[in-house]
């Protein structure tokens, strides 16, 4: 092939890439203000997040840990604190669901599992949020916390995959108070940028979510402030790579 076939080709693609900049635009990513130490808000955001360690020997697999954190926004650092990992209760079983995690009684964490020494029955662990020990084991099929979406005005929060609209790049948080749907927050974003996970904060005046870059979000249901970004500041090196999965809940 030719120099000058290249070029021809070379400047085709430019011109190409630059006619499709023009027409559709580079949205960047929505603008958020940083959680400061010194502000009003109060409680306990817990979420779940995914290790994987690679492994300095290959071929050997990679090593993958969930692990359950929490964010005391009352503490002057913000900095994560881990409550449980899977790796931490592999005696009990390898098969726990962290995926599956939820608040249970407002204060501690349920994880469901299969006992493998007792006829494969389904069971669940009481975990405590402060201490990681789990408090009790018991038999359960599934508990539902269908409240986790409704504060306590009875408003009840919308999943973002319902009020975002990704193929014009259009991201919201909305929720139904009675019969009206109320904006908390709109903007364009990437077509790959969305909301994960919204919980009400206890006093049922804010909101959280994960979003798509590994941050979690919190909003003023009455647009008091600019939405506050919180970054993760979990020490890790170079060889590990940790992803948000999503938001359990916020707890007083």
């Amino acid at each position: 092939m030719s120099n000058r076939l290249l070029l021809l080709i070379s400047s085709t693609i430019f011109v190409a890439t630059s006619l499709i900049v023009a027409i559709f635009g580079v949205i960047p990513l929505p603008e958020y203000e940083d959680l400061k130490s010194n502000n009003q808000i109060t409680g306990k955001l817990i979420f779940n997040v995914e290790i994987q360690t690679e492994n300095i020997l290959p071929p050997a697999p990679d090593i993958l840990d969930t692990c359950i954190f929490y964010i005391d926004l009352s503490t002057e650092s913000l900095k994560e604190e881990s409550i449980v990992c899977s790796s931490e209760l592999y005696e009990l079983s390898y098969d726990i669901n962290f995926y599956d995690a939820q608040i249970y009684n407002e204060q501690n964490i349920i994880l469901y599992y299969w006992d493998y020494e007792s006829n494969n029955d389904r069971k669940a662990l009481i975990i405590d949020t402060s201490t990681g020990k789990i408090i009790e084991q018991i038999d359960i099929e599934f508990y539902s916390n269908e409240n986790n979406r409704m504060n306590i005005y009875g408003e009840k929060l919308i999943d973002p995959w319902e009020s975002s609209d990704y193929n014009s790049r259009s991201i919201g948080i909305y929720y139904v108070s009675r019969t009206e749907t109320i904006e908390v927050f709109n903007s364009r974003a990437p077509s790959n940028y969305y909301f994960e996970s919204l919980h009400w904060s206890p006093d049922g005046n804010y909101i959280v979510a994960n979003d798509s870059e590994n941050n979690l979000i919190i909003f003023s249901k009455n647009k008091s402030f600019t939405p506050l970004k919180i970054h993760l500041k979990m020490d890790s090196s170079k060889n590990e790579n940790i992803e948000m999965i999503n938001v359990l809940g916020w707890t007083d």
